[in-house]
């Protein structure tokens, strides 16, 4: 389905957006429209590339489970401030952040983002360059985690190899 038809769908819904293909600025463009078209459009859209800042994210939501919910004053989670995070390839993150990640994506998929009791994401994006599908049938990726995120799926296509 076009990404046009899917953001007049569900221009007011709050579920994780799933961006396979295309280029990381088209990912990124793409998760902005949802945000900007949401609810949160007028809360902060923060970017963060799981490639190269999972250290960052995985601190982030170790300190987030480990006191309880509440979060570091400066970290992703309190960034994004009651909007939008989007991780942007998350295919690269390790099994350990995967794990963190999915025990955040239930809890506001639950509807329960009031539930931090500082501020956090109230809706996940993520991105892949690469078809997750694959990355959970070559156990590189979780399918827990893959169902968590893939509410709303736009797929930008295949990118050739040497495009820019």
């Amino acid at each position: 389905m076009p990404p046009a038809h899917l953001l007049r769908l569900h221009r007011h819904s709050l579920a994780c957006v799933l961006v396979q293909g295309g280029t990381d600025r088209q990912r990124a463009e793409t998760a902005s429209a949802f945000h900007d078209a949401s609810p949160l459009r007028s809360s902060p859209f923060l970017v963060l590339d799981c490639a190269r800042d999972e250290a960052r994210l995985s601190q982030a939501l170790q300190a987030w489970l480990i006191s309880e919910n509440d979060l570091t004053p400066v970290d992703p989670l309190r960034e994004s401030d009651g909007g939008t995070l989007f991780l942007d390839e998350i295919s690269s993150l390790e099994v350990s952040t995967q794990r963190l990640l999915l025990m955040l994506a239930r809890r506001l998929d639950g509807g329960s983002a009031s539930d931090f009791r500082s501020a956090g994401p109230a809706r996940l994006a993520a991105g892949s360059s690469e078809d997750l599908g694959e990355a959970v049938a070559q156990n590189r990726f979780s399918g827990a985690l893959l169902d968590s995120l893939d509410k709303i799926r736009v797929d930008l296509g295949r990118r050739e190899r040497g495009a820019a």
